[in-house]
């Protein structure tokens, strides 16, 4: 619904100045959110996604494309599209943003970054993004929270317990691949949760953590795990090998 608010400010405007917000907590106790993934939703939207679907692309090519969606969308001649081919001829996005480092633990109510346009004839661009960058931030930030609040808990046990603290790395173990609702949701995920434990079977989580953050796995453990075996394997003996399947495992499979 962003599409003309252009037309919709005030004439004159030049500056528009925003930010992003947690506004409230629905978990009893928790009152700050682990700000985590705008530098990867800079680098893989704004920058990738937008050199090689806009800027790269014909002019011509990109206003009939987004022309066409508008209009199907909206209807014929309900908006105009100049500002468009204002943004593909000036070459890049004119945006400057501000952030706290990610990985903070940000208050409620306190801004975790802000936008403004840097050319005044680009106002219209700030919150014209504020969609996709809400839409690319919230999971990272829910999920990179919820795992925080579960390390907390176990380092809570593990200090009353006398468990070696260094084993909590592994308890908190990371299947988004297997529950999340697609696979960048699934990455992303996964990605948030390594920044509070080790343990994860979401293996392309360790890559957008190299791609996107400069880790290196071969530098640092980024995340690990065990090759791990799950039903098919161990019901291939049925019940009645039941323990030879065992067997089999640590003795000739993993010695």
């Amino acid at each position: 619904y962003k599409v003309d608010h252009r037309s919709q400010y005030p004439d004159g405007t030049t500056l528009v100045y925003a930010n992003l917000t947690p506004r409230k907590s629905r978990m009893p106790g928790v009152e700050t959110v682990v700000f985590f993934g705008l530098q990867y939703a800079i680098k893989k939207y704004l920058i990738e996604d937008y050199d090689r679907y806009f800027f790269a692309q014909p002019k011509e090519t990109v206003l009939a494309k987004y022309k066409r969606r508008i209009e199907t969308y909206l209807g014929p001649g309900a908006i105009t599209y100049e500002h468009i081919a204002a943004l593909h001829d000036l070459g890049y996005l004119p945006l400057e943003i501000r952030a706290l480092p990610e990985g903070t633990r940000v208050p409620m109510r306190v801004p975790m970054f802000t936008i403004h346009n840097t050319l005044p004839e680009f106002f219209w661009l700030t919150n014209f993004l504020e969609t996709l960058l809400s839409a690319a931030l919230w999971l990272p930030c829910t999920s990179a929270t919820t795992a925080a609040e579960y390390r907390k808990m176990l380092d809570g046990y593990a200090a009353q317990t006398g468990t070696d603290p260094a084993f909590v790395d592994w308890q908190g173990h990371d299947f988004s691949f297997r529950g999340m609702a697609g696979v960048e949701a699934a990455v992303l995920s996964g990605a948030a949760h390594l920044l509070s434990f080790t343990g994860t079977d979401s293996i392309p989580a360790i890559d957008l953590l190299e791609e996107y953050y400069g880790a290196d796995a071969e530098q640092e453990l980024v995340g690990g795990s065990v090759p791990a075996t799950e039903h098919s394997v161990m019901c291939m003996g049925m019940q009645d090998d039941e323990i030879g399947t065992f067997q089999r495992l640590i003795t000739q499979v993993y010695p």
